[in-house]
């Protein structure tokens, strides 16, 4: 099984104001990867809990 994962580089921000950076999506398994700041690892929501605990900064 191969993934299919886009590169992303977008800023959201979640309920309680904590900004972390998108990184990539996973097509496949319909994941959003990203990362809090001061973090080195990396963290990974099922898209529709992302869509409703975070919101693009602009």
């Amino acid at each position: 099984m191969q993934k299919n994962i886009q590169t992303l580089d977008r800023l959201y921000e979640d309920q309680r104001g904590i900004i972390v950076n998108v990184i990539g999506y996973d097509h496949d398994g319909q994941r959003v990867i990203y990362r809090r700041r001061g973090c080195d690892w990396e963290c990974v929501a099922p898209l529709i809990v992302f869509r409703a605990k975070f919101r693009e900064v602009k």
